[in-house]
């Protein structure tokens, strides 16, 4: 028994539509493709038992396993072969898509980190003598030169303890949840979160958890 070319034309047609991430995850977990490799991934013919998938680097076979019996089993057994998939990669169902500006706490963060990097890269600027060092010995504790040893003091560390934040967000939350590294999104969320530290990674998981309750309220 073969996949008749209504039901077959109606399914391929959905899928390159509609889950064209899907198909680059299959060529990923069943394949062994790279992310480059399975890029762009279309159907190009569809049997009970295997998907025809064609990307930039040329033409894929992936079994449906177990295959299928009709026309009837497509969308059951597709999905529970992204749910292999996904577990395979190590990606999350919940994919997220937008990005949000930082609230409460994270404002105060940002806010203060940026006036510290500020700090920093006009570190050369404040010499005795100018208008910035009299204003500095007047209003900051300690003085100017107070302001330069602790500016020069913090430096290191804060670089260190931001770089560190951002690294984990990416390496932790950005790909499970489908944000392709290198894209405008990410480097949003990275950059943010490298300025505004761990409220950065709280707001990004408040966001998942909303996406989540999102999805299964859709499920009743």
């Amino acid at each position: 028994m073969a996949l008749n070319e209504p039901h077959k034309s109606r399914i391929i047609g959905h899928m390159n539509k509609d889950h064209a991430k899907e198909l680059e995850e299959y060529l990923l977990a069943f394949n062994g493709l790279s992310a480059s490799a399975a890029r762009g991934a279309q159907i190009a013919d569809m049997t009970l038992d295997a998907m025809t998938i064609k990307t930039a680097s040329g033409t894929h076979t992936v079994a449906i396993t177990p295959p299928l019996g009709s026309a009837a089993d497509a969308r059951v057994r597709l999905v529970d072969m992204s749910q292999r998939a996904k577990q395979k990669l190590g990606l999350s169902d919940i994919v997220i898509s937008a990005f949000t500006r930082p609230q409460g706490a994270g404002v105060w963060s940002f806010l203060g980190v940026t006036l510290f990097i500020v700090s920093a890269t006009t570190y050369s600027l404040v010499q005795p003598g100018t208008a910035v060092w009299g204003l500095l010995d007047e209003v900051f504790p300690y003085g100017a030169t107070g302001y330069k040893w602790l500016v020069k003091t913090l430096v290191i560390p804060v670089l260190i303890i931001h770089l560190t934040e951002a690294w984990w967000l990416a390496r932790t939350r950005l790909h499970k949840h489908g944000v392709e590294a290198g894209s405008g999104l990410w480097w949003l969320w990275v950059a943010c979160t490298f300025v505004e530290g761990l409220p950065g990674l709280v707001r990004f998981d408040r966001l998942v958890e909303a996406e989540r309750k999102k999805k299964e309220g859709a499920k009743h």
